[in-house]
């Protein structure tokens, strides 16, 4: 890759963080995004191209009426008051009913399928009405985030990209690449996911009296946007830096197992909200290992719900190596740019006092003009203090270096930890580190993506296979196959304790028979959904 695509400002953004990251993992994860918005993202994509992973481009729908309706009277935005329809609107809606309370009957139904979203801190996301979402129980209910503009007291709607950002977009990416080759898993996705969001036809039919009466001629309009560049003109599209990593077709294989279980879209909602932010930590991870030592990444598991210290200890360390690999790729990438573009002796000497004399120019140079005033002083107080190639190599990359690493902190480690959240996979208490652990949809995902419909495997055998699959440590075998258990000169109790948790919590979900003190059975109780066309 050269330095100039790296820095080339796609999109508008010129910090030189965000250019870096969307090299490495992809154009672009954002740490704004939570886990709904990721599978509601992708669903909304799926749905826009008519459930065509190949597809090159995809519609947005606004749904501004709909949303006005449902969430009439909650907050504007910054000091805009709250959201109101109008007496025509009003009246129109009236129309469509015999009774006036109907339509609130109407209204509370849907507010009641409100996604509640949250911060790491567990508190409820402050949200104006156009950026909330619904359950997906019917493709109706999928929706793009808006924004509001006011220019000379008119209002208009556009398209948000901040927290409804591209991270839904890259999985649509990774499950088209991963089925280019396997047209047979392909279509099952496809078509599983198409009888799921159309089958609900009584809130189809609802939704589209709504619309039909509210929605203005711009609203029933669809927009396109592309999935890959077509032309030079191109400027806002996803991308993945690396397009035929075997790892998608394992993605794909995982997903089209969970969805064609027989269960109802609401419930697998929450399921595809755990596997797919798992698959996105891996992914990322994966894409961290500077080697490509596919089995360097590991998550030790802390199944004891933090009640025993020394497990809670080594899960905490395996979530922060982890994030350690991240911050690594990071700055061995940086180093790598920083070197195409200022490791040249003849070209930095020859601009060196250019650059002292007009400071800005560097910085435009390097990508970073978009750096707050007091950052950018730092980067000017180095540059002034240069007066050779060496201090220039030296001094420039390690005051840059600083700068992008806390942004990498603040954004990127922020992915990490808010897929982990959000997934079910790990977090924190308050006054702890950040750790790996198991919610139980995390586990109900990772045993139905992992076993068929009503098969079983034994228990022993399951947690061989999910460490060597995953990486994932939990008992006492797999702890001495990674040398953990070495390192951590524990007592080998503390890992059959684990264990003997997980083994537990399996039970507790159904998905674990015991027919003997020495044998039990992980099993995938549900049926096969079978036939998904209509």
């Amino acid at each position: 890759m050269s330095a100039d695509s790296a820095n080339s400002g796609g999109g508008g953004v010129e910090e030189f963080s965000t250019q870096l990251s969307a090299q490495i993992w992809g154009h672009r994860f954002k740490d704004g995004q939570k886990g709904p918005e990721y599978v509601l993202e992708f669903l909304n994509v799926l749905n826009g191209t008519n459930y065509d992973l190949g597809a090159t481009e995809y519609f947005r729908k606004r749904a501004t009426g709909l949303r006005q309706f449902i969430f009439e009277g909650n907050k504007e935005g910054a000091n805009q008051g709250v959201v109101t329809l109008s007496d025509d609107q009003k009246n129109k809606l009236y129309n469509l009913v015999r009774d006036k309370d109907e339509i609130n009957v109407i209204r509370e139904f849907f507010r009641n399928l409100e996604i509640s979203l949250s911060d790491g801190q567990g508190k409820a996301a402050n949200r104006s009405w156009y950026a909330k979402t619904l359950y997906p129980l019917h493709e109706s209910l999928l929706f793009f985030e808006l924004r509001t503009h006011v220019k000379n007291d008119t209002k208009t709607y556009s398209y948000e990209r901040n927290f409804f950002a591209r991270g839904g977009e890259l999985y649509f990416l990774m499950l088209s690449y991963g089925s280019k080759n396997d047209l047979s898993l392909r279509s099952s996705i496809e078509q599983r996911l198409k009888f799921l969001l159309q089958k609900n036809k009584a809130i189809e039919h609802i939704v589209n009296k709504i619309t039909t009466s509210l929605e203005d001629e711009k609203d029933k309009k669809n927009e396109f946007y592309p999935l890959k560049k077509v032309s030079e003109k191109t400027k806002e599209y996803p991308q993945l830096p690396v397009e035929d990593d075997p790892i998608y077709h394992e993605f794909a294989e995982e997903f089209n197992q969970l969805i064609s279980l027989n269960i109802d879209i609401y419930e697998l909602f929450e399921l595809m909200i755990s596997l797919i932010t798992f698959q996105l930590s891996r992914y990322m991870l994966k894409r961290s290992l500077i080697d490509d030592e596919v089995n360097d990444v590991t998550y030790f598991f802390d199944c004891l719900d933090a009640q025993v210290g020394p497990i809670q200890k080594l899960s905490s360390k395996s979530f922060s190596d982890n994030e350690l690999l991240v911050k690594n790729k990071f700055e061995s990438y940086f180093e790598e740019v920083f070197n195409e573009k200022m490791g040249n002796y003849t070209f930095v000497t020859a601009n060196l006092s250019k650059w002292k004399a007009n400071p800005e120019e560097l910085i435009t140079y390097l990508g970073l003009s978009k750096l707050s005033k007091e950052r950018k002083n730092k980067v000017k107080k180095v540059i002034a203090k240069c007066n050779s190639f060496k201090d220039v190599t030296e001094n420039l990359f390690t005051i840059v270096k600083d700068i992008i690493s806390d942004q990498l902190k603040r954004h990127q480690l922020s992915i990490i930890r808010g897929l982990a959240r959000d997934g079910g996979f790990g977090g924190y208490r308050r006054g702890s580190k950040y750790r790996y652990f198991m919610t139980d949809s995390f586990i109900q995902a990772i045993v139905y993506a992992n076993i068929k419909p009503k098969q079983q495997i034994e228990f022993n055998q399951f947690l061989e296979e999910l460490h060597k699959k995953y990486g994932f440590i939990i008992g006492e075998l797999q702890a001495k196959s990674n040398g953990i258990y070495d390192k951590s000169k524990l007592n080998v109790s503390y890992f059959q304790k684990n264990e003997f948790a997980i083994r537990e919590k399996l039970r507790y979900n159904g998905l674990l028979v015991e027919y003997s003190d020495a044998t039990a059975m992980i099993k995938n109780p549900y049926e096969h959904a079978g036939q998904v066309i209509r």
